[in-house]
């Protein structure tokens, strides 16, 4: 997959001719905003520099999923009530706010207001502000904070891809994971794209074969918006096929460290 940066309206018009744009509108198959469109034309990118030798450090982050999908869940311990959630495999981030809603409403249900959460990443992080909005007194306990969490050597693509195995699949685990990848789409968009590192990216994926969609995105078709399949006259890749989609990517350094500010100015420890 390649991931490249949004092309600059006035750029799109440049390229595609203004002349082009004033005869004929009515035919255009193009793009539209407000009344004036204007039809696809090949994006040029600046040729990526790769080499060995550019190649600053190598880092690993062990993102495990279980076969039938993320775990959110209660259990009784003696007087105390644990809430789990975890295997989230590829969609940590992606997932984060979703998941972590769904065991905050678990956790509320015990009448407590006082809440322990394990863990300093995206999920952790996004628990901790979500018992804080509801009035919770939060206290984290983990290994390690940001900068040194694997969350902070995720990719941060909003996907929610590699979640679960495709032969584990149930209605009940579809709906389960649309429901998390919704309530978390929606709580990235409200926060301060800037200050929390948010923006949109147009993505490619490339293939000699036709391309196929992931089971996972077929769920939430109307969160990706733009998907659609190029002509080999609209993109300039060495590729038979070509679909372009344009989603979310989180920086996690940036969003991270605004995540845990956000914790402690709430009274978080």
């Amino acid at each position: 997959m390649v991931t490249l940066g949004p092309t600059p309206r006035r750029a799109m018009l440049k390229a595609t001719g203004l002349a082009a744009l004033g005869a004929g509108l009515s035919a255009c198959a193009g793009r539209r905003v407000g009344s004036l469109a204007w039809p696809e034309a090949p994006r040029l990118f600046a040729r990526v520099h790769v080499s060995e030798d550019r190649i600053i450090r190598t880092v690993v982050g062990l993102r495990p999923f279980r076969p039938s999908g993320f775990v959110v869940r209660g259990e009784k311990l003696g007087e105390k009530t644990v809430v789990h959630n975890y295997g989230h495999g590829g969609g940590g981030i992606t997932l984060s706010w979703g998941t972590s809603e769904l065991a905050v409403d678990e956790a509320w249900k015990t009448g407590e207001k006082r809440f322990a959460v394990l863990g300093c990443g995206a999920v952790g992080l996004a628990t901790a502000r979500l018992l804080q909005q509801r009035g919770a007194e939060v206290t984290i306990y983990a290994k390690d904070l940001p900068p040194y969490t694997t969350s902070n050597i995720a990719g941060g693509q909003w996907s929610p891809t590699s979640v679960m195995d495709l032969g584990r699949r149930t209605s009940e685990s579809d709906a389960l994971l649309a429901r998390a990848a919704r309530l978390s789409h929606r709580s990235f968009q409200r926060l301060p794209a800037v200050e929390f590192g948010i923006r949109w990216l147009e993505n490619y994926v490339l293939s000699d074969e036709p391309v196929r969609t992931w089971w996972e995105q077929d769920l939430i078709r109307d969160l990706y918006p733009e998907s659609r399949d190029l002509r080999p006259d609209e993109h300039p890749f060495p590729a038979r096929y070509a679909r372009r989609f344009t989603t979310m990517l989180i920086e996690p350094p940036i969003y991270l460290s605004a995540m845990v500010r956000d914790v402690r100015l709430a009274g978080g420890r």
